[in-house]
């Protein structure tokens, strides 16, 4: 475990991921609850959380292109300081009583277009910090340090959500961004031969477009990936606060989100330990495992079978999450990292925007509790799908293909 934290540039990018982390866990309780509180309307909801997805899907290959060509740890920065004024703004405005739903909109949609900028940014700058050997234990530590904030964050969010408000959570995940900022600024990492900084913006997305496309396992399991997400994004992040709030409210929500990190540390934990043969059909195979959670919803508001179930989809995610960023980071060349990472995670994203909308149209039109019991079928199926496809059994992390070799 020590080995990454001996490293200063992993370390800054370690707390400046670990501050983030700690406010965005308050936030997803506390703008959940701040809509519902305007409208009492989950399509409202769906609308708000689903316009920020849209601007990160719009941004994010953009994103890798700048950080393939502009210095990671500024481009970090600027983002970080970017989303602390969002969130400020935001929270004000709810302590304020100005807030409505057109703004959290437009604020929701400048801060999802910078979190663009910070995903692809922090996973290619991660591969800078630490020799290769330790790639998989710099990752691991990572998820797990990000997940004990966010656990504390959700923690501390369902207090402070329920003493003081939603808007108070916001801002202190604003502060928490202005923390990290300070902190990737700090980052000192050797330089990267970069091919983009001579082209188009235009090219460096061809570029990227065809490295990713390149490795049929990566873009297999993120077409996995995109469907996964639009059916958590529809059935737990917008249909559950619903299903919470008509029992017992934020504060049991926010135990439930807890749950779920700290399964996603003890995951994190776990991939220090253990690393199988096949690490990435492992991590897919275990993504099933996450079905528990709607189906505990689709029982209703019962903290006793959504606590365990949140925490087993923690543990099992959190798998596949490490195992296909080693991946990536191990085979494909530096100057493209932050490009193909940001193909990688428009892929993911893509399908949120369609769950999160429809997820009310569809709860109204056949009840949640089908809808929660269908979205659980949903990943299981699409689990044992993938895993049909050769390329996805045989790829293992641990090894490493020259940039511009075939890797299928």
């Amino acid at each position: 475990m020590t080995g990454p934290l001996a490293h200063a540039a992993f370390r800054n990018v370690a707390k400046g991921r670990t501050a983030t982390f700690f406010g965005n866990g308050m936030a997803p309780v506390a703008l959940a609850f701040a809509v519902l509180d305007l409208t009492g309307s989950v399509t409202q909801l769906g609308l708000v959380v689903g316009v920020r997805s849209v601007a990160a899907i719009v941004t994010t290959t953009f994103g890798g292109v700048l950080a393939d060509r502009l210095p990671r740890r500024l481009l970090l920065r600027g983002a970080s300081f970017g989303a602390a004024v969002t969130q400020a703004l935001a929270g004000l405005s709810l302590l304020g009583g100005v807030a409505s739903v057109p703004l959290l909109m437009v604020l929701s949609a400048v801060n999802g277009a910078l979190a663009a900028v910070e995903l692809p940014t922090t996973t290619a700058l991660v591969s800078q910090t630490v020799p290769r050997e330790l790639l998989r234990r710099a990752n691991a530590l990572l998820r797990t340090f990000t997940g004990v904030a966010t656990l504390c964050g959700a923690a501390a969010g369902s207090l402070v959500i329920g003493w003081a408000g939603p808007g108070w959570g916001i801002l202190v995940d604003s502060a928490s961004f202005a923390a990290a900022g300070l902190f990737f600024g700090r980052v000192r990492v050797p330089a990267v031969v970069r091919d983009s900084a001579r082209g188009s913006m235009i090219g460096d997305l061809r570029a990227g477009w065809s490295e990713f496309t390149r490795h049929r396992w990566l873009w297999t399991v993120v077409l996995h990936a995109s469907v996964w997400q639009l059916v958590w994004a529809g059935s737990v992040q917008v249909i559950g606060p619903a299903v919470a709030d008509a029992g017992a409210g934020a504060r049991t929500w926010g135990l439930v989100l807890a749950a779920q990190t700290l399964g996603a540390i003890a995951g994190g934990l776990l991939a220090l330990r253990w690393k199988p043969r096949a690490a990435l059909a492992t991590g897919v195979l275990l993504t099933s495992v996450s079905a528990v959670l709607p189906w505990a919803l689709a029982a209703g508001p019962r903290p006793a079978l959504l606590i365990p179930a949140a925490f087993l989809a923690g543990v099992a995610m959190e798998q596949v999450h490490i195992a296909l960023t080693v991946a990536v980071q191990e085979r494909v060349a530096p100057g493209h990292l932050a490009r193909v990472t940001s193909y990688q995670v428009l892929g993911s994203l893509t399908a949120v925007p369609v769950g999160q909308l429809l997820a009310g149209p569809l709860s109204a039109a056949y009840g949640q509790g089908p809808v929660l019991v269908a979205a659980g079928a949903c990943i299981v199926a699409v689990t044992l799908a993938v895993l049909v496809v050769p390329d996805v059994r045989r790829a293992a992390s641990s090894v490493t293909t020259p940039a511009g070799s075939p890797d299928n």
